[in-house]
């Protein structure tokens, strides 16, 4: 038994390193793209250099477009670095993601179970409808991917540290974790508060006392959220979108979207917590209770998506975040109901590594090309002249996996995004995009 324990914990290891490099050769891949040019611009159309550049930038964006300062400094800060730097710490990132979601299943019991690890992240590479732009797109991985760690960090001291005593500093750290947690997308912020409303309620119904960090941490996390959602720039860019339609009808369309949404990017995730549910149920076990409050937390992550007037897949990514915790709750102790499902996890996950090193052997080859474009396109533009309006051809994708999938490559007309900022960025008169000969 011991040699099993040391063997797990070793297998642990190599998942995570394994997985960290995985993620590391496709963000090498993958140049900066439409936004990542236009948050490299100050609005006097200068190149931003320093934090300074990025503070007033930040400022000037609260006011004029959206609330998500924690997100975007992030970006602006790695686009004023290398872009080496980020890949490293992007890759870095997923796999604290994966091994967090990890320790929320293992929930503080010393046996490892790398075969959990591996679920999760197969579980993101599937069933993320656009990975590439949530975990590889610089502007997208810190929006989505980087935000998310935030809040798994917070969610990880409610359920994994929840008899840590209370002192003055630790306090003080929730309520700073807590604001920056909330701080960061409207709708996954939302989410998180109902998953911190709903352990301490918990809680206070089994007659446990709550700490006072933990009271600390969700103030900060319900100020984080005002912050986010009361930024003056999400009314002015709300204004951009024209729907002449009552507000009623408004909303029953975007109810409708969400709904939809449910179905296409998160019925098979429910499907397996309906099944591994009902596994529990027929074989006399109690369901973690945790399962409970991440799949509300998971729903009422949707719906919030009711006040605004788009929902782009990558909002999607924090939904799904949370259903796949659910189900690694529910897989961890599934081999403790019978050893025949121990025997079907492992089944299930090597048929679904063959077909992961086959999708990601093709997303790899996709991106490859998608790297080979830009650096031939940049070749093209350091030979141009300043005054020079430069034609290149269009990129485009099938592959969700892609980073530049459903994201702007570049337009015919020189004057419209990305293309405006593209040229700023390597300071030439204009760029126009041709179709592929």
């Amino acid at each position: 038994m011991k040699r099993i324990k040391i063997f797990n914990k070793k297998l642990v290891k190599i998942f995570l390193i394994l997985i960290f490099l995985s993620m590391l050769i496709l963000n090498y891949l993958t140049p900066i793209l439409a936004d990542d040019y236009s948050y490299s611009i100050a609005y006097d159309y200068t190149r931003i250099t320093n934090l300074v550049d990025i503070i007033k930038y930040q400022s000037h964006h609260y006011m004029t477009w959206g609330g998500r300062s924690v997100a975007h400094t992030i970006v602006q800060i790695f686009l004023i670095m290398p872009k080496w730097i980020f890949n490293i710490c992007n890759s870095g990132v997923y796999t604290a993601i994966v091994y967090l979601i990890y320790l929320l299943a293992k929930d503080n019991k010393k046996k490892d179970k790398p075969s959990i690890m591996l679920l999760i992240h197969l579980l993101i590479f599937f069933f993320v409808p656009v990975f590439g732009q949530n975990c590889l797109w610089l502007d997208g991985s810190c929006n989505y991917i980087w935000t998310m760690l935030i809040i798994l960090l917070l969610i990880y001291q409610y359920k994994n540290k929840d008899k840590t005593n209370d002192t003055k500093l630790r306090i003080i750290m929730l309520f700073i974790l807590g604001i920056f947690a909330g701080w960061t997308n409207e709708n996954t912020s939302f989410g998180l508060i109902v998953i911190l409303s709903s352990i301490l309620i918990r809680k206070k119904v089994k007659h446990k006392k709550i700490k006072r960090w933990q009271i600390s941490g969700l103030i900060g996390n319900v100020i984080g959220f005002l912050i986010l959602i009361l930024a003056p720039g999400n009314y002015v860019r709300k204004s951009y979108f024209q729907d002449e339609s009552s507000i009623i009808i408004r909303l029953i369309k975007r109810f409708m979207i969400c709904t939809t949404g449910m179905y296409t990017y998160c019925f098979i995730l429910l499907s397996i917590i309906v099944i591994l549910g009902s596994i529990y149920i027929y074989n006399h076990k109690k369901i973690n209770n945790y399962v409970y409050i991440f799949l509300l937390g998971s729903i009422l992550s949707c719906y919030p998506m009711l006040l605004s007037p788009e929902f782009p897949e990558r909002s999607w990514f924090g939904i799904i975040v949370f259903l796949i915790v659910a189900i690694a709750i529910l897989t961890y102790s599934l081999d403790d109901i019978h050893r025949v499902f121990k025997i079907i996890v492992f089944d299930i996950l090597v048929i679904s590594t063959i077909i992961y090193l086959y999708d990601y052997y093709n997303a790899a080859k996709d991106i490859y090309t998608l790297k080979t474009t830009w650096d031939d396109r940049i070749k093209i533009i350091k030979k141009s002249k300043k005054n020079q309006v430069i034609n290149l051809e269009i990129y485009s994708t099938n592959n969700s996996k892609n980073p530049n999938y459903r994201i702007p490559d570049l337009e015919y007309d020189m004057n419209l995004f990305p293309n405006t900022y593209i040229s700023k960025y390597y300071n030439i008169k204009g760029i126009s995009g041709i179709d592929h000969n």
